[in-house]
């Protein structure tokens, strides 16, 4: 394959990289698209990894996501099972990245022959399909939509609500919803919360959407500074 490069402007994320997928290129797909930076890596045509840090990370603090159970994007864990090994967490991950490099904003990609992740250490690599990965990331930005139109703003920053109305005194909540309550501190938005919390931002978000719902959380810039919020946790009151 000849050198690979240009504009957004005149390629889809999603044809890139099926173009490089069928090429059978090994090396690292380089994204900028307004403040983002982005890399994709193949291996024989294969994504195997994707980030939008300076650094690849590591599978190994990847896996970390998988320590607490599963829970869906209410925060509910119905089955009690715990996530599969690195796998599926990989796939999410090539997948958030996928989204958050393919907001039609403008920007450059190039690819560089050769370039390997670091990621997965002395760790098999995961090889996935090119269509593998965009239909994960399609099934992600379907979740982001149905997010999106509960909150006001995906990217806005949160604080907990300063009064509840006056026929709702005591809130209980679960572990799930208290950890997210205690990490937004003086007002946080789903990739804050998701970086204190060891979680993907998808699944910080749709936390974030469930407190909003339920009126425990308001827009940063709508807060008052009167009044305070009752807890219950467990029928105690905090």
């Amino acid at each position: 394959m000849d050198v690979l490069q240009g504009d957004l402007g005149s390629f889809r994320l999603g044809h890139i990289v099926r173009l490089i997928s069928g090429g059978s290129k090994t090396g690292v797909l380089r994204v900028e698209t307004g403040p983002i930076t982005g890399r994709i890596f193949f291996v024989d045509g294969y994504v195997t990894y994707a980030t939008t840090r300076d650094g690849d990370g590591s599978v190994a603090a990847l896996g970390r996501l998988g320590r607490r159970p599963e829970r869906d994007r209410r925060g509910r864990n119905p089955g009690g099972k715990w996530p599969s090994p690195a796998r599926p967490l990989i796939l999410q991950q090539i997948g958030e990245v996928l989204i958050r490099l393919d907001q039609g904003t403008p920007g450059r990609f190039w690819f560089i022959d050769g370039v390997t992740t670091r990621a997965y250490g002395e760790e098999p690599i995961q090889r996935f399909e090119a269509d593998e990965v965009l239909t994960a990331a399609d099934e992600r930005r379907e979740e982001w939509g149905k997010i999106v139109r509960i909150l006001p703003n995906a990217h806005a920053r949160f604080v907990m609500r300063p009064t509840l109305p006056e026929d709702a005194q005591d809130v209980v909540v679960d572990a799930a919803a208290w950890s997210v309550l205690s990490s937004i501190g003086g007002g946080a938005s789903a990739q804050d919360v998701a970086e204190r919390l060891n979680l993907f931002e998808l699944s910080a978000a749709g936390l974030l959407a469930d407190l909003y719902e339920r009126g425990l959380i308001v827009p940063e810039h709508t807060a008052s500074v009167e009044g305070i919020v009752r807890v219950s946790v467990g029928g105690e009151t905090a």
